[in-house]
């Protein structure tokens, strides 16, 4: 009989899931347009450059010309990260969205003029200040429009993250598949005019929501450096720039493209069964399911040392995963512990795109020194190391509970350590339903199933079947095992309070 219930409790929550991911997508079909056209924007200047070819210098030696935005965009969030505050005040001008967006159809405007009309060459002056300032607009204007994503999800939450970047990876995957099919310069010009139906649907997003919130939120919060949270993003942009340091250099561009564009699809599709069907925590994500993925890549490739393509294909599906898994996490610190959402995203990202920078210059110095397979597979062994080494290290269960170092969890009941507190999170991190906080709330309280059906007013077998749906939620057995872990966790929020849990 239990099993029966548990089956149609189960049933029952899926229905309810994919009601609550249809709604989402349906009510804000603007903001996820302009999702998937950003995803593809990013990820064709940035992981699958259609944008920077390679550059034969006078000495015989490449240059990956992607690196530049890339070191623009470091630049950018680093600013930002700094002087968050500062800046807020210009930021919330309702004209900065289309003055950003004017910064990167600019620098892809001189980049497109930069390849097409000088042939990408850096000997003259002319066109090497067309690359270098086109680079520089491209990548700080992409900078200013990832935060102001931030932003937005901040405001909306995780859920909607998840939701909204499942489909917008796929939507991107699409278009991005047919540029690669497409002759180089018409995907380039079409990479250029992607702003200007990406800002308009941003723009329409934008003022559906509260201006006041969404630019004064968490601006007084108390901050602390997420050391954790930033080493992991610094890894996680090192093991793609890599690989596409040496990638790019030796791989054909449209079969990468096309790699790049399945590696989404299977991204998201993995995604929607981790996070949004078996609902794991956003600490499980990144380091078992994430950097595991990204390791047996990285593996693959260091058995083969060559063009592998399994290999290689395992790895962008674990960064796009990753990827999408660090925004909800960032959203989700923005909105459980109301910090500022330019904080929040800039750090991360100034350190995964310092990642990238690092790798990518690492990857196509290495690849020129001559024997390239036994380069490539030393580079992907060092790679599955580093990935295993930070998920042994990293993986901790106080990772939700300490939000990656970057406030107190007890912050948004104002330092106060409650019941509630660990209510409240939970009901995040396990996606209870508002039945189950309820009773979560009465029975961490010593509340029985007779006590707790009087003060809902629900009859005795239905408190029990939510106790028991919330039970196996929770992994515990009993009410006894439910109060050791309210007590256990209020133990461990008071410790990081203290100053206990941070070196």
């Amino acid at each position: 009989m239990s099993d029966s219930r548990h089956r149609i409790n189960e049933s029952s929550e899926r229905k309810r899931i994919l009601r609550n991911f249809r709604s989402s997508i349906s009510e804000r079909p603007l903001l996820q347009v302009a999702l998937m056209l950003f995803w593809a924007w990013l990820n064709l200047a940035f992981q699958g450059p259609l944008f920077f070819p390679p550059v034969l210098l006078s000495d015989g030696f490449y240059l990956s010309t992607w690196l530049a935005p890339i070191f623009a965009s470091v630049l950018a969030y680093f600013t930002l990260g700094v002087w968050f505050k500062r800046t807020n005040h210009v930021i919330r001008k309702r004209w900065y969205p289309g003055f950003v967006a004017a910064l990167m159809t600019l620098g892809a405007l001189l980049c497109f003029i930069w390849i097409n009309v000088f042939g990408s060459a850096l000997s003259l002056a002319l066109p090497l200040v067309l690359y270098v300032v086109g680079s520089f607009l491209l990548g700080i204007g992409t900078a200013l429009l990832m935060i102001e994503w931030g932003r937005i999800f901040g405001y909306l939450g995780p859920q909607q993250v998840l939701y909204h970047g499942i489909v917008a990876m796929i939507g991107s995957a699409l278009l991005m598949a047919a540029l690669s099919l497409v002759p180089p310069c018409v995907g380039q010009l079409a990479f250029v005019l992607i702003p200007l139906p990406l800002i308009v649907c941003f723009y329409k997003t934008l003022a559906s929501l509260p201006h006041k919130t969404l630019y004064c939120h968490g601006l007084n919060a108390k901050l602390k450096t997420p050391y954790k949270f930033l080493a992991t993003a610094l890894i996680h942009g090192l093991s793609l720039g890599i690989l596409m340091g040496w990638l790019i250099l030796v791989g054909n561009q449209m079969v990468s493209n096309l790699i790049t564009s399945l590696s989404f699809v299977f991204a998201a599709v993995l995604l929607l069964l981790t996070a949004v069907s078996v609902k794991m925590d956003f600490n499980h994500l990144i380091y078992q399911v994430g950097f595991g993925i990204t390791s047996t890549g990285a593996f693959l490739i260091a058995c083969s040392g060559d063009f592998c393509i399994p290999g290689i294909s395992l790895q962008q599906i674990g960064f796009c995963y990753v990827h999408l898994v660090m925004w909800g996490l960032c959203s989700y610190l923005t909105k459980n512990f109301k910090l500022p959402a330019t904080w929040v995203i800039a750090w991360p990202t100034c350190c995964l795109m310092l990642g990238e920078l690092i790798g990518g210059i690492t990857g196509s110095i290495l690849i020129q020194q001559g024997d390239a397979d036994h380069q490539i597979g030393m580079m992907a062994t060092c790679m599955v190391f580093i990935l295993l080494m930070a998920s042994l290290i990293m993986l901790s269960n106080r990772n939700l509970l300490t939000g990656w170092g970057m406030a107190s969890p007890a912050h948004h009941v104002h330092g106060e350590m409650t019941v509630d507190a660990i209510v409240d999170r939970f009901a995040l991190e396990k996606n209870l339903t508002r039945r189950e906080s309820e009773i979560f709330a009465l029975m961490a309280r010593g509340r029985n199933r007779k006590v707790i059906s009087a003060e809902l007013v629900i009859s005795e077998e239905t408190a029990k079947s939510h106790i028991s749906g919330l039970y196996r939620k929770l992994d515990v057995h009993s009410q006894q095992d439910l109060l050791s872990l309210v007590e256990e966790n209020l133990n461990e929020l008071q410790g990081e309070k203290d100053g206990m849990l941070f070196n």
